[in-house]
């Protein structure tokens, strides 16, 4: 499944290649217990940004893959796990090239590379 797929079947968005910018690639390989399950995970994730506005209320989540989506701000999110807050489950090397990516690229996306860096957190049922 590609990315437009998952993001219309899993979120009901309805993006255009145009409105996403890829940001980068990193390897995830990690066991871990997560919410008293185990959790494996050895892939390679792509990272891609989109500066489009999205209203949360607006979204038709997938229940048997999305449990649910909040914002949240980056920056915190980053300490979070790197002090292994288990409210996260969230891989460190992806919000680190997602916060040098915007970083770069400040002068497009200015409007998420403030303090008020913003994103979607998908829990999976």
């Amino acid at each position: 499944m590609n990315l437009w797929s998952q993001l219309s079947e899993e979120l009901g968005i309805e993006a255009r290649e145009d409105q996403l910018t890829f940001a980068g690639t990193f390897d995830i390989h990690f066991e871990k217990k997560f919410h008293e399950e185990i959790f494996r995970d050895n892939e390679i994730a792509f990272v891609y940004v989109s500066d489009s506005p999205v209203d949360i209320e607006e979204l038709t989540l997938q229940s048997e893959e999305v449990e649910r989506v909040d914002w949240f701000d980056l920056r915190e999110t980053y300490e979070a796990c790197i002090r292994h807050d288990e409210k996260f489950c969230v891989a460190v090397d992806g919000l680190s090239l997602l916060i040098s990516f915007l970083e770069k690229s400040a002068a497009r996306y200015s409007s998420l590379a403030r303090e008020t860096w913003r994103g979607i957190r998908v829990s999976d049922s």
